[in-house]
């Protein structure tokens, strides 16, 4: 009986041991603080600033003499024209290399040629240079024509080259259509600068300007018509006056 009790003494015992540890308050772990933070060395310094940059330097200046200037010059003239010329002699040496191909190409074909072939080839080349040659001579003597007729109608010379035809027929009526067109041009100048502007005499107001209008007053006019027209000039000025 006494073992019993015992028993059940030391279970409630436990569970009150349990029940108090439960029950006990759990303290949050204290805050970590960096005591060097809050030394007396002063505040944190701030980062190193980058260093300043070199100041720009101003571009070096080449000091030349008048004369080291001139021949720098002349150097580069030198230069550009050497370059210049180069470039025109490989031209010429292209042109060339291209003449003496069609010649050796022109060789090897009439090679393949028979005799009477080869000749009547020649012969047809001959006609060919000989007829260039003529209308080349002919083309001269055209031009020295126009030029002449040009000169004796009082029309430019350098006029020849655009007026030239086939033939001097043709030549000749370019340049008599040209001065046709010119004369016509040269008159329609004068009679516009010839052009007068006044009334006829005795003629209707209505139909002419009035200098001494409002509209039309010319002081000019007035004076032309006073001392070549009197009575015009006095209907005229009555007229403005009404």
């Amino acid at each position: 009986m006494c073992g019993k009790r015992r028993m059940n003494m030391k279970n409630k015992l436990e569970k009150m041991k349990n029940v108090i540890d439960s029950k006990k308050l759990k303290f949050p772990e204290p805050l970590k603080l960096n005591l060097q933070f809050f030394a007396e060395s002063g505040d944190p310094q701030d980062p190193p600033a980058d260093p300043p940059a070199d100041p720009p330097t101003d571009p070096k200046k080449l000091e030349l003499t008048e004369e080291e200037l001139q021949r720098k010059i002349e150097s580069e003239s030198d230069r550009k024209l050497a370059s210049a010329l180069s470039k025109k002699q490989q031209e010429w040496d292209a042109q060339l290399q291209t003449k003496i191909d069609e010649a050796i190409k022109e060789q090897k074909r009439l090679s393949k040629l028979s005799e009477e072939e080869r000749k009547n080839e020649e012969l047809e080349q001959r006609e060919k240079d000989l007829q260039k040659r003529l209308a080349e001579l002919e083309r001269k003597e055209l031009r020295a024509d126009a030029v002449a007729d040009l000169k004796e109608k009082g029309l430019p010379s350098e006029f020849a080259d655009f007026l030239l035809a086939e033939n001097a027929e043709k030549t000749l009526e370019n340049i008599n259509s040209l001065k046709k067109t010119f004369d016509d041009a040269v008159n329609a100048k004068v009679k516009e600068a010839l052009r007068q502007d006044t009334p006829p005499a005795g003629g209707s107001s209505l139909t002419n300007k009035n200098p001494f209008s409002k509209e039309h007053f010319n002081l000019t006019e007035q004076g032309r018509l006073l001392r070549e027209n009197p009575e015009l000039y006095k209907k005229l000025k009555a007229e403005a006056n009404k």
